[in-house]
């Protein structure tokens, strides 16, 4: 009987768990607590369970927590889930059939593989340092310039 009890208890505080995560993850800023610098793209944090609009009532907030936990245990009814590769019947040729696998596919996984962040630094760092050295080198160019114009200057005065 005692182990019926502590077995309810694990599983009520496991529910209880669940719901404090998801109301976090639910009311959480997308955007990582850190101070970014003015040129770098704050990273947003992906969600795991809500991807939509927040509940605006807090019935719609339970619904939303109830679904999720049932999902995450896999307790709710399973409602048909159809493979990635069916296609719709009004497509008949098999070129067509492939387009629709790969973009529906490339649309899914997309957010995973593309991140722009890493290379729009990389970019920035590469036009300022050809800006610099550009700068240098027009620099050293005067510089010289002008040290050529005191030589010349210097040996035209002995002359005379």
């Amino acid at each position: 009987m005692e182990d019926v009890r502590l077995n309810h208890r694990a599983y009520c505080q496991m529910i209880m768990n669940l719901s404090v995560e998801l109301l976090h993850e639910l009311y959480s800023d997308n955007i990582e607590p850190i101070e970014y610098p003015e040129w770098q793209k704050a990273r947003l944090v992906p969600k795991r369970f809500t991807r939509g609009r927040k509940p605006q009532t807090r019935q719609e907030a339970e619904k939303l927590v109830e679904e999720k936990i049932l999902e995450i245990l896999n307790l709710n009814s399973r409602s048909k889930v159809y493979s990635k590769w069916r296609v719709t019947p009004n497509r008949r040729s098999d070129i067509d059939k492939f387009e629709t696998i790969l973009d529906e596919e490339i649309r899914r996984t997309e957010s995973q593989w593309i991140n722009y962040d890493h290379d729009c630094t990389q970019l920035k760092f590469d036009i300022a340092d050809s800006i610099f050295d550009q700068l240098v080198q027009e620099t050293l160019t005067d510089c010289l310039t002008v040290v050529n114009k005191r030589f010349y200057l210097s040996s035209n005065s002995t002359r005379f």
